[in-house]
C-alpha cells in the first residue's frame, strides 16, 4: 500500500471490503449457515434466488461530537442506476450502508453512500450472476486521479483477495465515459467510474456471463 494519503485511502477501502451486505444461505457443502457477504467480495452460492431486500428508510449514524461530519446513508445515489439489471431488480441495502458510513476511517473522504446487489436465479451447482454497486458521493476537492487510481487498486485487491488475486486492468469508454475494469483470477471482475457533474464514484463487482456488475456501469442514467 502507498505511504501518505494512500495509505489511509487503502484502511477506507479496506472499511468497504469488509463490511457486510444482508445475510444469505450456502447452497452447497456440509453446513447451510448464513454467511455475511462484504461488500467487496465474492458471494458463497446462494440457497435463495431472491436478492437481498431493502431494509428500508435511510440510517444516518450519529455524528461524533468533533472530527469531519458523519457519512449520510443517501438512498436517492441509487437513482443514478438502472433499476434493473437483465430483469433481475437491483436492490438497495440500507443496513449495509449505515455499517460501513460509522466507520471513522471513511469520514474525510466520503459525503454520502448506497450499496445495492442483484442475484439472478442460480442453476444447480454453479454461482449465479451477481452484482454489488458502492455509490459514493465524495467530500469537495478529494477527487483528483491519484485518489481515484488508489481507490480502484485498493478496491480491486480487497475483491480479488478472495477470487485468486488481481490478474488484469483494462479500460473501456461507456456512454463517453471511462471505466475501468479489474479482473480477478477467479474470474470475477470489477468496474470503476466516475461521474464529475454528481462527484460520484461508482464500483460495481460481479460473477457470471451476464456481466451484471458492467450492465449497471453502462445503464447509469446520468
Amino acid at each position: 500500500m502507498r505511504r501518505g494519503r494512500a495509505a489511509g485511502h487503502g484502511r477506507l477501502i479496506a472499511s468497504i471490503a469488509l463490511a457486510g451486505l444482508a445475510a444469505i444461505a450456502v447452497a452447497c457443502g456440509p453446513a447451510t449457515a448464513s454467511v455475511r457477504v462484504p461488500v467487496a467480495t465474492i458471494p458463497q452460492l446462494a440457497s435463495s434466488t431472491a436478492a437481498p431486500p431493502a431494509s428500508g428508510a435511510a440510517v444516518s449514524p450519529t455524528p461524533e461530537p468533533t472530527g469531519a461530519p458523519a457519512i449520510a446513508v443517501d438512498p436517492s445515489l441509487l437513482t443514478l442506476l438502472p433499476g434493473d439489471v437483465a430483469g433481475i431488480t437491483l436492490q438497495p441495502d440500507a443496513e449495509t450502508a449505515a455499517e460501513i458510513a460509522t466507520d471513522p476511517s471513511l469520514k474525510a473522504a466520503l459525503q454520502s453512500i448506497a450499496v445495492a446487489a442483484a442475484f439472478a436465479p442460480q442453476a444447480s451447482g454453479t454461482l449465479a450472476d451477481y452484482a454489488v454497486a458502492t455509490v459514493v458521493r465524495l467530500r469537495p476537492g478529494v477527487f483528483d486521479d491519484a485518489w481515484f487510481r488508489d481507490w480502484r487498486d485498493s478496491f480491486d485487491e480487497g475483491v480479488c483477495g478472495q477470487a485468486g488475486g488481481v490478474s488484469g486492468h483494462a479500460e473501456a469508454t461507456m456512454d463517453g465515459r471511462p471505466v475501468f475494469i479489474g479482473t480477478c483470477a477467479g474470474d470475477v471482475h470489477t468496474w470503476h467510474v466516475y461521474l464529475p457533474r454528481e462527484d460520484v464514484v461508482v464500483s460495481t463487482q460481479g460473477i457470471g456471463n451476464g456481466r451484471f456488475g458492467e450492465r449497471i456501469i453502462d445503464g447509469i442514467t446520468q
